[in-house]
């Protein structure tokens, strides 16, 4: 007979489940509109929009991508940060025909904005390492 496994959350699972939920506000929201804009220390604005694509499947960060930017567009806002993720935790081994070698979304992005938006941008690079490097990409809008 097989012996069940010990589900019962130990007493230090509860005083991280509590600290979690008394810091609750801490937690950033991915999906608050021009979430959490990165500051300077000299109060000067780093990106005016940052958009974290993470857990979103391919046409729902595509879709993300493309309201962003038009958004931005309207709003006149030039600098955009979005994160991408290095696609270390994707389902690829089990599709048969996605790239073992490439992440999707990071690879997808900066396509999708190239086919969809290049009279609209000034841009396209892959953020410095502070910012989370080959995971993030940063986009460039022209003035308007």
């Amino acid at each position: 007979m097989k012996k069940k496994p010990n589900i019962k959350p130990t007493e230090e699972d509860l005083k991280d489940w509590q600290s979690f939920i008394e810091n609750i506000n801490s937690i950033e929201d991915k999906d608050a509109p021009f979430d959490n804009l990165i500051i300077e220390k000299n109060n000067d604005r780093l990106f005016d929009i940052r958009k974290d694509l993470h857990g979103l499947k391919m046409h729902e960060a595509l879709d993300v991508v493309s309201n962003t930017i038009n958004d931005a567009i309207e709003r006149k806002v030039r600098k955009i940060l979005f994160i991408t993720g290095k696609g270390l935790h994707s389902n690829k081994e089990q599709d048969p025909y996605a790239s073992k070698d490439l992440s999707l979304l990071r690879c997808a992005v900066p396509d999708h904005i190239k086919n969809n938006f290049l009279e609209n941008i000034v841009k396209i690079e892959e953020s410095p390492l502070k910012l989370g490097g080959s995971g993030s990409i940063i986009v460039l809008l022209k003035k308007i």
